[in-house]
């Protein structure tokens, strides 16, 4: 699904690199909880900080909206575990994005990784908490310094793969991750239309294509050791 009706398929590619919230997990239910509540405890518009803010690590939406006279405090290692262990600890309302689980389970070792906004405790925690297969790869806000949409963490999953962007597809479902995708050169980013956000903005963002799970999508191991991704009929 495409706003001007053209997609890449069939797309060849020998990486796969996934966001996890909102495109492995649906955890949003979990994190618009806890951001409204730390609104309200500071006065502090919900939905226009939730616009911006999926997508994104913990400390990057504290630097923007976070009173100034708290930054310190907010932006310490101490603050940010403790408000990253709570929604850790939250799994009321968290589900699985249809076909994640089996396509893990397809996908050799060697051609996926997951590059996360959440910090690894959270990270780790939410594939325990679901029984999705542990990441061969997983990047997350505690192993780079810049945070989406910054390219740093899918360029970093690469080259742990010993891959080069370029040969990636990336699944993202927020237009600061696709913009992240698009950065790092990757040969496609596919937009998880799994309601985080608006659909426009993830095409504005520069995905294409689009689809609302996995279910909608066909994987294949080629025998040159490439996969192949197609849409089902």
């Amino acid at each position: 699904m495409t706003l001007n009706g053209t997609e890449p398929f069939p797309i060849r590619c020998r990486g796969l690199l996934f966001d996890m919230d909102g495109t492995l997990i649906d955890t949003t239910v979990i994190v618009e909880r806890h951001w409204k509540v730390w609104c309200k405890s500071h006065d502090i518009d919900f939905d226009s900080l939730i616009a911006t803010s999926h997508g994104r690590p913990s400390t990057e939406v504290i630097k923007q909206w976070a009173p100034a006279h708290l930054q310190e405090e907010y932006l310490s290692a101490v603050y940010i575990q403790k408000l990253e262990s709570t929604v850790t600890n939250d799994k009321d309302g968290m589900v699985l994005i249809s076909g994640a689980k089996e396509l893990l389970k397809s996908i050799p070792s060697s051609m996926w990784a997951v590059v996360t906004s959440a910090g690894f405790e959270m990270a780790t925690q939410r594939f325990k908490q679901t029984g999705l297969t542990t990441p061969p790869v997983l990047i997350t806000a505690s192993h780079i310094t810049r945070g989406k949409p910054h390219p740093e963490g899918y360029m970093s999953a690469a080259a742990q793969l010993g891959l080069d962007p370029k040969d990636c597809v990336v699944f993202e479902d927020a237009p600061a991750g696709i913009r992240a995708g698009v950065a790092s050169g990757a040969k496609v980013v596919i937009g998880m239309n799994t309601g985080t956000m608006p659909l426009d903005h993830l095409t504005e963002a520069g995905a294409n294509p689009i689809v609302k799970s996995f279910d909608e999508l066909n994987f294949e191991i080629l025998p040159d050791g490439w996969i192949e991704i197609t849409k089902k009929q």
